[in-house]
């Protein structure tokens, strides 16, 4: 293979771990984009190891026609595509690394009274793109003030209004493009308490009607019996 055929390769492999997953979910394949993401350091090994043998290659071509006193044929475009290639490479290294290093904080606590904020754990994400997925199905839900998530922390911090929407909503929107989301158990418990507290609140309202009715036709039938001795 060509030190350019090589460069092109590895400039593939440097940005299909990123720009393939986007482009699946773009098609509708969240689950096939989240399998790509999971093996993204293996496409940017992969990608650097191949780079580093363009590159060697392209020395040695060069050696070799400076020692057998030859023009080396195509050399502009092979350095300009194993450039072109570098900057790739290291580009999107650098910028899943930094996803890493940088991670970033979520906009203040809104002061709003009908806005929650909610972390929920996501797991399978891996690069910076994987960010811009879910926080794109995130504000996508009608009731979301504001997304930030972390490929760092593996969390997404959503500020929501709860009249419009739940956490169900959250995690099934983050779910449909392949990563998997789930609500932190204090949530779950809270949840589960309160619809428990509103099916008790609903039992007690039955039962003090049933009461109130019983109280009444007893009422009313000493009423009739009273009526009829008296009558």
């Amino acid at each position: 293979m060509k030190a350019k055929y090589a460069g092109i390769l590895s400039a593939v492999l440097g940005s299909i771990c990123c720009v393939g997953p986007l482009l699946l979910i773009a098609l509708g394949l969240g689950t096939s984009a989240a399998i790509i993401g999971r093996y993204h350091w293996i496409f940017v090994g992969a990608a650097i190891v191949v780079l580093v043998w363009a590159w060697t290659k392209h020395f040695r071509e060069k050696a070799q026609c400076a020692c057998e006193h030859r023009a080396m044929y195509g050399r502009r475009i092979s350095l300009l595509t194993l450039i072109v290639a570098s900057v790739i490479v290291v580009a999107f290294a650098a910028l899943n690394i930094s996803s890493y290093a940088f991670p970033g904080s979520p906009a203040p606590v809104s002061q709003s009274p009908t806005f929650q904020r909610i972390v929920i754990p996501v797991e399978g994400m891996s690069c910076a793109t994987c960010e811009v997925a879910v926080r794109h199905a995130l504000k996508r839900i009608d009731g979301v003030k504001s997304a930030h998530v972390s490929v760092a922390t593996k969390t997404a911090t959503v500020d929501y209004d709860a009249a419009k929407t739940n956490t169900e909503q959250l995690v099934a929107a983050i779910n449909s493009t392949g990563y998997r989301a789930s609500l932190p158990d204090n949530v779950s418990d809270s949840a589960s308490m309160a619809k428990n507290r509103n099916t008790k609140d609903a039992e007690t309202k039955v039962a003090r009607v049933s009461v109130g009715e019983n109280a009444a036709a007893t009422t009313a039938n000493r009423i009739s019996v009273f009526c009829s001795k008296h009558g």
